[in-house]
Parts: structure tokens; sequence; C-alpha cells
């Protein structure tokens, strides 16, 4: 069995030409490359280099065996770079989510599900984006506001989310049991603006008139716990950070007000995710 080692070897001389240029890509001596030279030949059995005085270069046969080399090597760093991957895959969680308030909420699951393993998490307000990750394997869930039906996948409907209304505690709204979206049409309503489920929901319904988008999740929370502004939230967001200073969350009524959240993976992951559905 030829030692990697001596590939390496050759593919640098095959590359640089010289056995000085050679032994100083690798950092090593030069008596020790031509000494590696000479095993390589005596374990191939036929000669590769052509040896005068002051010059060695390659035969036919010598740079027949460099392509073979460098074939080898590259496949070697595939295979340990498939075999990194492998052994961090099985030790990681990625999720994607097309909503912030998903991403807090399956982040907490996942990780009671998963103690033993990594979380990493991404935002990603394009679902076709997400589907095509997820084929790739770069995720292990995904989070979509709508089934993924397909036989290549495996999902389950992971939770509801409502739409909220955060009006002032002034204001004589706030104390009624809920507010349709035609009587905040007056209002200039804030809101988190990143392109997620609600952010689309929001525009078709009110379109952009009267709609405060904000980008930044912490400029929008700092606003409405300093403020006495009206804004749309979730109850995702309410239960989980409070309702603001001075507000009241009322909800909303229309009937449709509400996301339903799935959760799909590919169906070589369904064991993963029925442990992950036996939190819900």
């Amino acid at each position: 069995m030829i030692e990697m080692r001596l590939l390496e070897i050759l593919s640098a001389f095959a590359e640089t030409g010289t056995q000085a240029a050679a032994a100083e890509k690798l950092h090593i001596s030069q008596p020790t490359l031509s000494t590696a030279m000479r095993q390589l030949e005596l374990e191939i059995g036929v000669p590769l280099f052509v040896r005068t005085k002051n010059r060695m270069s390659l035969n036919e046969n010598g740079k027949t065996a460099a392509e073979y080399a460098n074939r080898i090597l590259a496949e070697g760093m595939k295979m340990r770079s498939h075999l990194q991957e492998m052994e961090r895959k099985n030790h990681t969680i990625s999720l994607a989510t097309c909503s912030t308030s998903a991403l807090s909420r399956m982040t907490m699951l996942i990780t009671q599900a998963f103690p033993e393993k990594q979380l990493t998490t991404a935002f990603c307000s394009e679902s076709d984006e997400m589907i095509h990750e997820l084929n790739q394997e770069r995720f292990t869930f995904i989070i979509t506001d709508f089934p993924v039906m397909d036989e290549h996948y495996y999902g389950f409907q992971c939770y509801v989310e409502h739409l909220v209304a955060l009006i002032p505690d002034d204001q004589p709204e706030s104390g009624q049991s809920s507010v349709s979206l035609e009587e905040l049409r007056i209002h200039q309503m804030l809101g988190f603006s990143n392109g997620g489920a609600w952010d689309r929901y929001i525009r078709r319904k009110l379109g952009d008139d009267g709609f405060i988008p904000q980008t930044n999740f912490s400029d929008y929370c700092s606003l409405i716990n300093n403020l006495p502004v009206w804004a749309f939230a979730s109850d995702t967001y309410v239960n989980s950070l409070s309702v603001p200073p001075r507000h009241k969350a009322v909800p909303v009524s229309e009937e449709d007000a509400h996301l339903d959240y799935w959760c799909s993976c590919l169906k070589k992951n369904k064991k993963e995710a029925d442990r992950l559905r036996s939190f819900l």
C-alpha cells in the first residue's frame, strides 16, 4: 500500500518542477524528499524520474503516476470532508423558520428534545429557498406557514399563532375582547417587518398605508416598551415576553388572523421529527 505522504511528495514535485521547490512547499528537507522519491519508485516497481547530473524530471511513467496521485489525493480530501460533515450532522440539529416567533418557540422545543446536540438556526422569509436547502440537507427541520406536501418529506403541524393588537391602555379599544382590522385601519400601526408570514398577511389585508414597519427587532421592542404606540404582535410574543407597559393585548377578530405552522424534514429524518413532535 502506497503511503499518502509519498503521493503528496510526487504531486508537489509535479506541480513545482524541482526538488528544492517541492521540499519548500511541503516544509521538508531536500534529502528527505529525495529519499521519498526513491522509496516511491521501489514501491511501484517502475522508474518515475529522469535523473541527470544537475536536474531531475518526471518520465512518462512519472507523469501518469502524478495524475493518479492527484486524483487519489483529491478523493482523500473529499472523503475527509464528507466524513467530517457527517460527524457534524450527527451532533447538530439545524433549523430554518419563516417566523421569528416560530424560531423562538421551536428553539426551546428542539433544545428540550435533543439536549445532546448543538442547534443552529436561521430565519428565511422565502419558503422555496428553505425547501431547497432542506433538499440539500443543510437544514434538519424547516418551519413554514403551510404544509410541505411531497412524498420526499415528512411533516406535522407544530402550533398555531394568533395576531393581536397592542393598544395603549388609555384608548377605548383596549377594553374590548377583540378588535377588527377595519377598526385598526384608522391607526398608525407599528409592526416588525421581516418579510415573514405575518408581515405578508398584514400587508395583504391593510396594504402599506397605516403600517409602520420596523426591520430591526430590537428597535421594535424598544418602541413598544417605551412609547404608547399602536402595534401588531402575536400571542406567542405576548406569552413569551409579556405585554409591554401601558398596553393591552387585544386579539384581532378576523377568522383568518392566525398562522398554522408546520415542521417538515426529509423522510430519512422521520425518527428525529417524531422525537421532536413528542415534546409539543
